[in-house]
C-alpha cells in the first residue's frame, strides 16, 4: 500500500496527487488524438480542482503552463498556443523560473467518501457541468480509472467495476457515467495500479 511519506514532493500541491497520477497515465498513451483528447480533459480538472474557470485566458495559459511542467512536456502534442510560447516556457523551466507566474490558490475540503479523497470527489461533482462530447468522455473514462485505483488501495482487492460506476455516478450526480460506464471493463493498466490485487483463494477439493 501506498502511503504519502514514501512518496516524492509534489510540484504543484493545489492539484494533489490524483491530478499527478493521471497525468502520468495518459503520458503512456501512444501518440494521438485520443492522447490529446485526455490531455484537454486533464486541464478542465486541474481547473475545478484548482476553483477557476477555464475562460480567464490567463488562468487557463496557466494551467497549460503547469500541465507541461508536471509532465515533463510529454503532453506537448496537444498544446494550444504557438511553438515560440512552448520553446519560452522549456527555457523558464531550464533557467529554473517555472514558478515566474506564481500557483493558482486553491481551497481545501473535507473528505466525505473515503474511498477517494477529496481531489477526486471534488472533480466528480464537477464533471456534471462538462458537455458532451470527446473530452467529457475522456474526463470520465480517467476518473474511472482513478477511482478502481483508489479503490484498490483502500480495500486490497478489485471489486465489480460495476461497483465503482455506480458509486461515481452517485458521487457525480450525473447519470451520463452511468450511461456510459456500466457494463464495460475500466481498463487500467497493471503496471499503474499501486498494489498487487489479491489473489482469490481456491477452494479445497473434499476427498
Amino acid at each position: 500500500m501506498e502511503y504519502n511519506t514514501s512518496r516524492g514532493d509534489l510540484e504543484y500541491r493545489e492539484y494533489g496527487r490524483t491530478i499527478n497520477k493521471v497525468i502520468d497515465n495518459v503520458c503512456n498513451y501512444p501518440d494521438g488524438e485520443k492522447k490529446n483528447t485526455a490531455t484537454r480533459a486533464i486541464v478542465y480538472m486541474m481547473a475545478q480542482v484548482a476553483g477557476i474557470s477555464v475562460k480567464d485566458d490567463l488562468s487557463y495559459h496557466k494551467l497549460w503552463d503547469h500541465l507541461m511542467i508536471l509532465s515533463e512536456f510529454r503532453l506537448q502534442q496537444a498544446w494550444p498556443f504557438t511553438p515560440q510560447e512552448l520553446q519560452q516556457l522549456k527555457e523558464r523551466i531550464a533557467s529554473g523560473d517555472q514558478h515566474q507566474h506564481g500557483r493558482l490558490s486553491y481551497s481545501n475540503n473535507k473528505i466525505t467518501t473515503r474511498y477517494y479523497g477529496a481531489n477526486l470527489e471534488k472533480m466528480l461533482h464537477k464533471i456534471k457541468e462538462m458537455p458532451n462530447g470527446e473530452e467529457y468522455d475522456a474526463a470520465a473514462t480517467l476518473l474511472s480509472q482513478q477511482a478502481k485505483r483508489s479503490y484498490l488501495v483502500w480495500n486490497g482487492e478489485l471489486a465489480d467495476d460495476n461497483i465503482i460506476v455506480e458509486q461515481i455516478g452517485r458521487i457525480s450526480d450525473d447519470e451520463r457515467i452511468k450511461e456510459k460506464l456500466l457494463n464495460t471493463p475500466i481498463n487500467v493498466p497493471h503496471s499503474t495500479l499501486p498494489i498487487e490485487p489479491l489473489q482469490t483463494k481456491k477452494k479445497r477439493k473434499k476427498k
